[in-house]
């Protein structure tokens, strides 16, 4: 699953450093004491009172196990059909199960805000206790693990009834989602979809909903002859019924984890292709069909690629990718039937600014890390997401080469820093998390990719991918914890790898390295010195880490020198043969290694690392240094023509605009890259120069920077501008056009607000509510402000929205009334005010009171109603 990080993190092994550091101590021999007996006056002693100490406690650490499975869940056969108006899953489940080892007469089932009809074995019902999170089945009789049996279960599913929640990864905890179910926003399609993740399935199907748990399945799901289903598996059979419905049969023979089970319906245009005799196919709206390829591009490109570098293909039937609006996070790897929120689906025009490689692969190469082999349990989820998130990596370095991929690995490794700078570090397989949700972190993602990357750097090429296909081969169709991937690793290198998992993934960090190096000609050689210099209270004291010195001679020759750091403070020498010595010397040659370096060089030495080096991280520390020096216009026409737009980029960013303000235009007229071109005319600011791109260019990142230059120059210009630009296709400029109409503060604009937000994408909602904030605020006519409340109070009403547009749609209804509030003068009543405010307070507490989402109702509980 890919999303945006930001949770909360843990620290870890707090109890295991404490019981490690107790001692055993002998008993201490006290002194002989000698009385004397002797007649002493009267005296009057007082003993300082007794304190008594405080008792101590011992508890156990926190531990967050894998499930105890006390049953094998075998197969699910699910026969589904829908309510749209209740939004309720009307449900038949046929379960197979045998006792997992101990004999067994009962069977606890995950089933969450359920109605149960009927319990059945054999045509015989079955007693049950149910709660409305586990449904408790006697059977009818005791069987023992050779035996199978099945239950046969009627019930209907009530997703959005019961309690709701949900984290920042994963916004809402439904589990399945009905989409504009009663047809009342004109722009938005009716659409089905499920997302399982983490325990959700058992919100529409009885089942374990465990990650250690996996089964075959089959679903007949009966809809309207007029939408498009999608499932795991291959679609067996359609078969059109008497009442106008038709019923569509998927079945998939592959065991996998509950949590991956997929259903998705809606109203789609199906883009169908082969791969290695497999179904593609690309499931978008109707108006993006001729664009379907492009948005899923390069789909059989790297189903070939990841396949081959694994020496395992593609194991499931079909690939199939679909769209789905309001969707709770990314995207998700559900088997075979990949779901994508619709900030995915462009036209090709809106593809020039970003492809959406790196998703597609991320959840493409979860077919084989988290589907085909899938974590046993939360702690250990960056068994899943760490290996999806370094496959982006690989298939930049194949399709986009070594540049691309490592800005793509620096990136990563800042968000992992700034994560843990701001919420604090926890092991990697983390087994004392607070709630499971929080595993979805700057940690199982970022780090668990970097991680891998260094892994792939110590044991080398060959010897990573053998263990990769040796890890996939022995566990396929398994769940799995981490050790296993090192036993995987020792079982191909032949060598104990505990020493590297035990510091990257049993405990918490990074290594901070402050780093000298002197090249001394006199005696030929390099000398190192390197401090570990992270907190040893915090961290490991020392890291062991492998590097490769890279060492830069004039004459453009690179040598690279394996060294070994693991003390705390340590110096090395190399010596160098020949006559050449080298000008330069990096420790960490190849940037591989997840930490923090501090390290200064001359001037000098930042121009000869970026002439001499072709590593992205090199050079992006040469120009980071460089910029605002004499010494930077030694570097500037190599970097401005470097072939790698990742180093333009770069440039771009150091260049001052007065003094570089011809190379800027020229820049954002003639680089192929868009993303250079609008950061080019973002830093010139030359009005001459946006009037000639907003005419003539195509890309809408551009087009948005030119907006914002001539608005700051020309706003009656820029208003003109907007009014041509929304005759046509605009969806990508809908937050830009809502700032410049917000600062005009004419409510004519609020039309415009009220037509798209339903289109503006979740990333672009909270400035878009900004803005539309912005203008209600300067309409002086308060009843227009309830008005507009009312259009707010749709948006957070919708049980199928993502939850921060419902929040952000309620929290702009509170500050309007506080607004509202401002504006009456003290000891004047003011009839109109006073009427606004009541009708806003009682929008605020049907919002708040019909919600079921508890996020919602603590955040506003001041309009909660007994």
């Amino acid at each position: 699953m890919r999303h945006q990080l930001k949770s909360p993190y843990f620290l870890a092994l707090i109890f295991i450093t404490f019981f490690a550091c107790k001692s055993t101590k002998a008993p201490m021999e006290m002194p002989e004491v000698v009385i004397d007996e002797e007649l002493l006056d009267t005296m009057v002693v007082t003993a300082s009172p007794i304190v008594e100490e405080e008792e101590v406690v011992y508890e156990l650490p926190g531990y967050q196990a894998s499930a105890t499975r006390k049953h094998d869940l075998l197969h699910t056969k699910l026969e589904i059909a829908f309510d749209w108006a209740k939004q309720h899953v009307l449900g038949k489940a046929t379960l197979q199960l045998k006792p997992m080892f101990y004999a067994t007469n009962t069977l606890e089932l995950d089933a969450k805000v359920f109605d149960i009809h009927k319990i059945e074995m054999n045509g015989k019902s079955l007693t049950y206790d149910y709660d409305e999170q586990k449904l408790k089945i006697n059977l009818d009789r005791t069987y023992t693990r050779d035996e199978t049996y099945t239950v046969y279960i009627e019930y209907t599913a009530k997703p959005n009834e019961g309690p709701s929640g949900g984290s920042a990864a994963i916004t809402s905890d439904k589990g399945l989602f009905f989409i504009n179910p009663l047809k009342e926003n004109k722009n938005k399609p009716q659409q089905i979809w499920t997302q399982g993740e983490t325990e959700n399935s058992s919100r529409w199907f009885p089942t374990i909903d465990k990650p250690n748990e996996r089964c075959s399945q089959e679903i007949y799901v009966t809809v309207q002859e007029k939408f498009q289903t999608l499932s795991n598996g291959k679609l067996i059979s359609s078969t059109s019924n008497p009442n106008g419905t038709r019923t569509d049969y998927w079945k998939q023979e592959k065991p996998h984890a509950p949590y991956l089970f997929m259903l998705g319906v809606g109203e789609y245009a199906v883009v169908k292709d082969t791969w290695n005799g497999k179904d593609l196919m690309y499931y978008v709206e109707k108006e993006y069909e001729d664009d379907a390829e492009k948005i899923f591009n390069h789909t059989p490109e790297m189903l070939e690629f990841f396949s081959d570098i694994l020496g395992y293909s593609y194991p499931w039937d079909k690939y199939a990718q679909i769209v789905c609006r309001d969707y709770v996070s990314g995207a998700m790897e559900n088997t075979g039937a990949v779901v994508f929120g619709e900030f995915v689906q462009k036209n090709s025009r809106e593809l020039i600014d970003s492809n959406n490689d790196d998703i597609v692969a991320h959840e493409l190469f979860h077919h084989w890390f988290g589907d085909l082999v899938t974590c046993e349990s939360w702690s250990n989820l960056t068994l899943n997401e760490g290996f999806a998130t370094y496959s982006e990596f690989l298939w930049r370095e194949y399709k986009y080469g070594h540049e691309n991929a490592e800005r793509k690995r620096l990136q990563d490794m800042n968000g992992y820093l700034m994560s843990a700078q701001q919420g604090g570090t926890h092991d990697l397989i983390d087994f004392e998390y607070g709630d499971k949700e929080q595993m979805f972190d700057g940690h199982s993602y970022n780090k668990g990719g970097l991680v891998v990357h260094m892994l792939r750097s110590y044991v080398g090429d060959d010897a990573f991918f053998s263990g990769l296909k040796f890890y996939l081969e022995k566990h396929q169709y398994s769940d799995v914890e981490a050790h296993e991937l090192r036993l995987a690793f020792e079982d191909v290198v032949g060598e104990d790898l505990n020493w590297f998992f035990n510091q990257w993934f049993f405990d918490e960090g990074h290594p901070i390295l402050a780093i000298d190096n002197n090249i001394d000609a006199e005696s030929k050689s390099v000398m190192f010195s390197v401090v570990q210099t992270q907190d040893p209270e915090e961290f490991l004291p020392i890291f062991q880490i492998p590097v490769e010195v890279a060492m830069y001679y004039p004459s453009g020759k690179v040598e690279y020198v394996e060294k070994w750091i693991n003390q705390r403070e340590q110096e090395f020498t190399i010596d160098i043969e020949g006559d050449e010595m080298p000008v330069v010397a990096v420790l960490d040659g190849k940037h591989d290694i997840l930490a923090i370096i501090k390290e200064s060089r001359t001037e000098q030495e930042y121009v000869d690392l970026f002439n001499l080096s072709n590593e992205f991280g090199d050079k992006n520390q040469a120009l980071k240094n460089l910029k605002g020096t004499p010494s930077f216009s030694k570097i500037l026409d190599k970097a401005i023509n470097d072939d790698a737009k990742e180093i333009r980029s770069m440039v771009v960013s150091s260049l001052d605009p007065q003094e570089y303000k011809d190379k800027l235009i020229n820049l954002v007229l003639n680089d192929e890259s868009s993303a250079i071109r609008a950061m080019a005319l973002k830093s010139v600011k030359d009005i001459e120069t946006a009037k000639k791109v907003i005419k003539n260019e195509q890309s809408f990142r551009v087009i948005g920077e030119a907006l914002n230059v001539i608005y700051k120059n020309d706003q009656d210009l820029a208003l003109k501008e907007v009014n041509r630009l929304t005759k046509s296709y605009h969806k990508p400029l809908i937050s830009k056009i809502a700032e410049i109409y917000a600062n005009t503060g004419d409510e004519k604009y609020l039309g415009f607000f009220e037509k798209n937000i339903n289109s503006v994408s979740l990333f672009g909602f909270f400035n878009y509510m900004k803005q539309y904030e912005k203008l209600i605020k300067s309409v002086e006519d308060v009843a227009k402000i309830v008005e507009v409340s009312n259009v707010l109070k749709k948006i957070a009403l919708d049980q199928s929205n993502n939850y921060f547009k419902k929040y952000s749609s309620t929290n702009t209804i509170q500050k309007l009334i506080s607004n509202v509030e401002s504006r009456k003068k003290v000891g004047e009543e003011n009839k109109e005010e006073t009427d606004a405010i009541n009708k806003l307070t009682e929008i605020m507490k049907e919002i708040v009171n019909t919600s079921t989402d508890e996020r919602l109702r603590s955040s506003f509980q001041e309009y909660i109603q007994p």
